[in-house]
Parts: C-alpha cells; structure tokens; sequence
C-alpha cells in the first residue's frame, strides 16, 4: 500500500521532531535530509510553514517539502549574524506585546518588532497590557505616540477584560503571531483568548523587576473564530536581519517624509548640519521618543553589513 501524501501546517518545533497538522491530525514528523540541506539558513523548517507530509504510520510522517514562504519574522542566528534564523514563517500579524508596567515599557524594542515586522512583510499590530494596573504619563504618550502614526493599537488587561473583544475581531480569521518581552502578559493573554489551554505564567520577579520565561518554545494555537496564533518565548532584545544604518531611517516612515529636505544626501540624521528630521524633532512634528529609539538602533547596528 503507498504511503499517503498531504498537505500540512508546522504548529510547532522540538529539536529535529516538529508536529504537523494536517487533515485534523496532528502528526509527529522528521525531516528528510534533502529538505535539510536545500537552504543555508539555520532554519529550514519554521512554525508556521506550509509543508508537504509523507505518513509513514499512525500520526506520524516525513516533512517532504516546505513550500515558499510568504513572510518571516527573522533575526540574525546566534553566533552567526550573516545566517537568517526564521522564528515563523507565512504569518498575517505580528502582535507585539508590551505592558503598562512589570514589567517596564520599552518603546525601543517595539520599533525593533515594528522594523522586523515591515522587513518581513507581516502587518504590525500593538497591544499594551496590564492596563488594571496605573497608567503613567510615559504611558499615555507612548499610546498616543503610535496611535498617531497609524499603527492598530489595542489597550489590554486579562484581570478587568478591557479591549481583549477589539484583539478577538482583530485576530478572527488571521495567522498571528504575538511577541513581546518577558512578562508582559503573553501567556494570560492568550489564555483569554484560547479557554482551556492552560499556559504556565507566572510573576515578575520583584528582584529584578524583569519577566520569567514561561514559554520555552514557538507554538501554534487554533482560534475558536477562525485563523491561528503563534506564541513566542519572551525576547529580551530582538537582532534585526538585513537592516542596516543605511537602510534604517526607511523604517520610520515619519523621517522618511523629511529625506529629501536635509542638506546632504543620505543623511543620517545624527550629526549632520541642516538636517531637515532634527529640525522636525525640535518643532514637535517628529516625536522625541521616535527619534531617540531610532539614535540607539543605529548606535547598536552595523556598517556596512548586517544587524
């Protein structure tokens, strides 16, 4: 009898063994070696793929094929910046976690998520929790900060149940995938969203005022409503693939609007006299906060190369 060929998603990875769901089945699989060795990334097979299965016997089968990807979320490998690591792949949203407070909001590292989230062709999205607990004036301007560029912003908390319908419209029906530091509020969050699934969480440590790693590995959930999330161990900084000094201002569409009023060509926007972002920073129509989180990206990056 031949073996049985199908199609199937990757919802999640252990070393060389990843669980593949296909026909409402979820299957054990191995890679084969072809599959392996046809890419020189670090990652030739990612949560999210879309992949063609042999089964070989009762839930269980052989990854044949990975087919293209329609975007990644990507950094550089670890110990190996000019190798891509794929975190997931053919992703609708990426939902980038912060919260009101323990831990501390970074605005940083949602630019960093908001670059990697445009370099890899994914719709960003940011949802702020926690937000029972007492929202400061920092909060309320990086709020308002985003919300005035556009981006879909959602207000959360999984203790008072604000704004978690507005995230259940937003994700019906869409591949997502949600990443944040630490506890921030992952785990509970999809908690709500997924009765019955039962994610560990756990504190912020009082000690270090930093979140605890509940999640140890990429997995995929289906929603009740339609579509999927995938939940990510919490990332304390968050490499940027294929984005460099030259190529950075790019992501801030608000600099972007300024390029060509600057003195210089290819501006950094940094030292540079007669700088027409700088002046727009001073005249309140580019954001402070913006502008110094685009300064400490560029400080940490390289030139010429990659992130």
């Amino acid at each position: 009898m031949a073996d049985t060929v199908i199609d199937g998603i990757v919802t999640c990875g252990h070393g060389k063994e990843f669980i593949v769901y296909a026909g409402g089945v979820q299957y054990r699989c191995h890679l084969r070696k072809k599959v392996k060795f046809a890419t020189d990334q670090t990652t030739p097979v990612a949560v999210g793929d879309d992949v063609v299965i042999t089964v070989i016997k009762a839930a269980e089968g052989v990854i044949e094929e990975v087919r293209p990807r329609r975007t990644v979320l990507s950094r550089p490998a670890i110990g190996r910046e000019t190798s891509e690591h794929v975190l997931a792949a053919n992703v609708d949203s990426l939902v980038i976690v912060a919260s009101v407070a323990e831990p501390v909001l970074r605005p940083g590292l949602i630019d960093r998520f908001l670059i990697a989230a445009e370099a890899g062709h994914l719709t960003p999205a940011i949802v702020i929790n926690k937000a029972d607990l007492e929202t400061t004036s920092e909060t309320e301007e990086v709020i308002a900060v985003y919300r005035g560029l556009g981006y879909e912003l959602f207000v959360t908390s999984t203790v008072s149940g604000i704004g978690l319908d507005d995230l259940r419209r937003f994700l019906k029906d869409h591949r997502s995938l949600f990443c944040g530091h630490s506890g921030v509020g992952k785990s509970s969050l999809l908690n709500q969203l997924l009765p019955g699934i039962s994610l560990r969480t756990s504190n912020v440590s009082a000690v270090t005022g930093k979140g605890r790693h509940t999640t140890s590995s990429m997995e995929l959930f289906h929603l009740p409503d339609g579509g999927f999330v995938i939940d990510t161990p919490g990332l304390k900084v968050l490499g940027l693939w294929r984005v460099d000094r030259e190529s950075l201002a790019s992501y801030y569409p608000e600099m972007e609007a300024y390029r060509d009023r600057c003195r210089f060509t290819g501006c950094h926007h940094l030292a540079e006299p007669d700088c027409a972002v700088k002046q727009a920073v001073e005249t309140g129509h580019i954001t402070r906060l913006r502008y110094d989180n685009y300064c400490h990206i560029y400080d940490s990056l390289s030139d010429p190369g990659w992130s």
